[in-house]
Formats: C-alpha cells, sequence, structure tokens
C-alpha cells in the first residue's frame, strides 16, 4: 500500500498550491526509476545534459544531508509589506519549519492573520522531483544559450499538459482544486551541467478559478556546509500568485531567501539514576 506525503508549496490566505511526493511507507527506500532520464538522453544531442539533471533531481532529496538554513521571506502585496522570519531543518530527506516570526508595515499591518499573505515551502526540491518523478511527463526542448548571473548557460524549456500532471495542485480560497498546465525553464550551467535556475508557471488556469496566475522562481548555488561538503542548493526563491479582480489582477510576491546554512546536530540529554552510595 502507498501512502501520499504532502509538501506544502504556498498557502496563499484560505488557497494552497500544493506538490504532493507520493512515497512508499517502508523503512527502506524504494528503488529510484531512472527510465525516464535514459529516455532524455536518447533525444537531441542538445538536451543530453537534461538526463544528468533528471538523475540529480530524482537523487537529490536521498543525497542532501541534515542541515539547517535561516529563511527570510519578504512579502509584498497591494497594500503592505510583512517580513517572516523562520528556521529551516532539512532532516532525512524533509524540511520543517520552527522559530517562525513575522513583521509588517502598511494598512493590513495591524493583523497578523494579514502580515504574510501566503507563506511558501517545499523550494528544497518538491518542484524539481516532480518535474521528472513518474507518472508526470514533461517535454522538454532546447530554447538557447544565455548568461545567468555572468555564467554561460544552456536553457530548456519544458511543458506538463494537465492530464500529465500529478503532482503541482492549486487551490484557491473557495477550495476548488486543479492540476492545471503548466510550463517553465531550466538553466544549465554549460561547462559542467549545474542546475542553475527552475522557473516554472501555471498556463491557461479557468476563467471562473480564484487565480489568475501563479509563477515560481527557485535559483541555485555552490553552498559550503561545513564538515559535510559543497551542495547544490536553493539561495533564492520567488513566488508571485495573481488574484482575479474587476480590474487588474490582484498580485502579491514572496521573495525568499536562504542564509547562514550550517550541519544539523540532533541534541539529547543523558538521564542517570540517583548516586549509588
Amino acid at each position: 500500500m502507498r501512502a501520499c506525503r504532502s509538501y506544502p508549496r504556498v498557502l496563499v490566505l484560505a488557497a494552497l498550491l500544493l506538490p504532493q511526493i507520493c512515497e512508499a511507507q517502508s523503512t527502506t527506500p524504494p528503488a529510484i526509476d531512472m527510465t525516464r532520464c535514459q529516455a532524455i538522453a536518447a533525444g537531441d544531442a542538445r538536451e543530453h545534459p537534461l538526463s544528468k539533471v533528471c538523475e540529480f533531481a530524482l537523487t537529490y532529496r536521498r543525497s542532501l544531508p541534515d542541515f539547517v538554513c535561516e529563511q527570510t521571506t519578504t512579502s509584498t502585496g497591494p497594500h503592505s509589506i510583512a517580513v517572516l522570519e523562520a528556521e529551516v531543518t532539512f532532516e532525512n530527506g524533509q524540511e520543517r519549519y520552527s522559530k517562525v516570526t513575522t513583521s509588517s508595515k502598511g494598512p493590513k499591518a495591524n493583523s497578523a492573520a494579514s502580515a504574510i499573505d501566503f507563506v511558501s515551502a517545499g523550494e528544497f526540491g518538491s518542484d524539481l522531483v516532480n518535474l521528472f518523478k513518474v507518472p508526470t511527463v514533461a517535454t522538454f526542448r532546447f530554447r538557447r544559450e544565455a548568461r545567468l548571473r555572468n555564467t554561460p548557460s544552456s536553457v530548456y524549456e519544458f511543458h506538463v499538459a494537465a492530464k500529465n500532471n500529478a503532482y503541482w495542485t492549486v487551490r484557491d480560497d473557495r477550495g476548488v482544486t486543479l492540476h492545471p498546465q503548466y510550463e517553465g525553464t531550466l538553466w544549465l550551467e554549460r561547462d559542467n551541467e549545474q542546475l542553475l535556475r527552475l522557473a516554472l508557471r501555471s498556463v491557461d488556469l479557468p476563467q471562473d478559478f480564484g487565480f489568475a496566475t501563479v509563477a515560481v522562481t527557485i535559483d541555485y548555488r555552490q553552498v559550503p556546509l561545513t564538515d559535510l561538503g559543497t551542495f547544490d542548493l536553493p539561495s533564492t526563491s520567488t513566488t508571485t500568485a495573481c488574484r482575479r479582480g474587476w480590474g487588474e489582477p490582484d498580485c502579491t510576491k514572496n521573495v525568499l531567501v536562504f542564509h547562514d546554512c550550517h550541519k544539523f546536530a540532533s541534541k539529547g540529554r543523558i538521564l542517570t539514576g540517583p548516586s549509588q552510595h
């Protein structure tokens, strides 16, 4: 029997973008199916680097060590600006959040509930893994050569039809849930095929749906973790969600910055009995 674990992506008031990863409930991790990665490598020679990224994505959450990062989220909406500080602990392939504080300014700043219009989570792998994870069927094509952060890069476009979207879910504030069509780009460093950026956006959301558009961009960098090595981790993430309205869409943007990452060490106490005399 398989259970489905949900990794929250974005909470927009009462609305939720919820990519899901389903894993077997077992002490032994299930084998990773690399068939999809091999199929990508069999295509256009310019798309061969995607095979390496596919393997990187499918093993990503397992290969990362246990660590802690500080996360600062700056949320800019039509009527207020808010800042959320949190500690993100990545342990055994999953992240959890603690020590969360918020502050805000603007007309809506007097309410804690409205300080942050939506709260992002799941940057450490969910969106990337879901792009290659069966049964999602994404189509890729080489787009162009470009420069990102002054680094020569190869840009690949991808598209996921709604019928092939098994994980990326959008729920509006009425509780209506969709697995929408979406598209985006992958940016790879040209010399070593290292992942630099993942960007995705919804396509053709229904007119009667609460959101007009949703877009996510995650930038990756090589981050040293003391005593553990250097790892390709998210450094910043930007999520923009626009609600439908009578006039222009009502948009809120969250910019997340991950910083001060370090090794995670669990804490424990040794309890002893009373001294024997």
